[in-house]
């Protein structure tokens, strides 16, 4: 026996059969991390290692071998393992610390031999994302999840090894988020929090409330009730919460109860497709959507037209093509605004 504790000697085989040179860059920094805890570690790791070689077990990573030779030159002495003798009379100490000391040395060794395995390609969060009027983004964090916002909309990120937090400021945000038990992922709008629970879901925050729908998978939904202009809430703010399953939506408001209802995920998902739909919606919702991707706004300028209900699908960037189909419901004529803006008028006139 080498003294070590057997969880180490199972934390280090299992360490050198998950790893591979393409191995994700966050677990290989978990990986350094946990050979920098402790020499043992280290000691541990050679042990596993080394055995394997010895052994030539075709299964052993190539990367592991040129880890040791890497390190062979600045290693006083590779520790290997000897094969099945009787002890000699010793106190079996004295074989641990010069091992431990080797792995000391090697601690340093294998520290400065992977730092370019460990660097390669290192992902570094955004501590904001921004889109303009008509823009959209598609941003990969370091964790593997991935955050696409909608037109007008300005997110902050925050990614620690305890927790991963976004903050949805304005806008719209379409989160796939990769699963990390030991990180919670969490994304905040105003008094609204929603906890991936392995999932990919959206976040609309509009003047009104914020809307959550969920793709796949599934969330936790949370209302705290500090008022909304607070700051921090204090440790005793009491919350509402309700778990949403994939296919779900659920709108938070700041004085009605939640629930979840049926969601639409084609229109859920539809502006990542560059389109917008539509069902039974009245005129002055329609506008409202497709101003969001434009700077030059429709605007219903004869009260007449209001009551025009539209269903369709349309794409987000031709508010031309929203002008025709209503033309072909209510013959309507456009005239511009002092303001640059697009009026809508019912036009009663005869036609050519």
């Amino acid at each position: 026996m080498n003294g070590i504790p057997s969880e180490v000697t199972e934390a280090a085989a299992e360490w050198l059969a998950r790893l591979a040179p393409d191995s994700p860059y966050e677990e290989r920094q978990a990986f350094m991390a946990w050979l920098m805890r402790s020499p043992t570690h280290v000691e541990e790791f050679l042990h596993v290692s080394l055995l394997r070689e010895q052994l030539k077990d075709a299964a052993n990573p190539d990367w592991v071998s040129d880890v040791l030779h890497g390190i062979e030159g600045n290693v006083l002495e590779i520790p290997t393992v000897p094969p099945p003798v009787t002890p000699p009379k010793r106190p079996a100490k004295r074989r641990v610390p010069a091992l431990a000391a080797a792995a000391a040395l090697a601690t340093a060794s294998l520290a400065a031999w992977l730092g370019p395995w460990l660097d390669e390609e290192a992902p570094v969060d955004p501590a904001s994302i921004e889109t303009r009027i008509g823009e959209q983004r598609f941003v990969t964090l370091s964790d593997g999840s991935s955050i696409e916002l909608n037109t007008d909309s300005r997110v902050r990120v925050s990614l620690t090894p305890l927790a991963r937090e976004i903050e949805l400021e304005r806008g719209e945000l379409l989160v796939d988020v990769a699963e990390d038990p030991a990180r919670p992922f969490r994304v905040r709008s105003g008094a609204v929090t929603v906890e991936a629970l392995g999932t990919r879901f959206t976040i609309y925050r509009r003047s009104e409330d914020t809307l959550v729908a969920v793709v796949e998978g599934r969330v936790s939904v949370q209302r705290s009730t500090f008022p909304a202009d607070s700051v921090t809430e204090s440790p005793g703010t009491p919350h509402e919460s309700l778990e949403l399953l994939a296919g779900q939506q659920v709108s938070v408001a700041a004085d009605a109860a939640i629930a979840p209802t049926p969601a639409n995920l084609e229109k859920v998902i539809a502006w990542t497709e560059q389109r917008v739909v539509f069902e039974d919606e009245s005129l002055e919702t329609v506008l409202t959507e497709f101003n969001r991707y434009s700077p030059t706004r429709l605007v219903i300028a004869d009260p007449a037209l209001r009551g025009r209900r539209i269903t369709g699908r349309y794409a987000i960037n031709d508010a031309n093509e929203l002008i025709k189909v209503l033309d072909a419901l209510d013959p309507i004529r456009v005239e511009m605004t002092p303001g640059g803006h697009r009026a809508l008028y019912r036009d009663v006139g005869d036609r050519p």
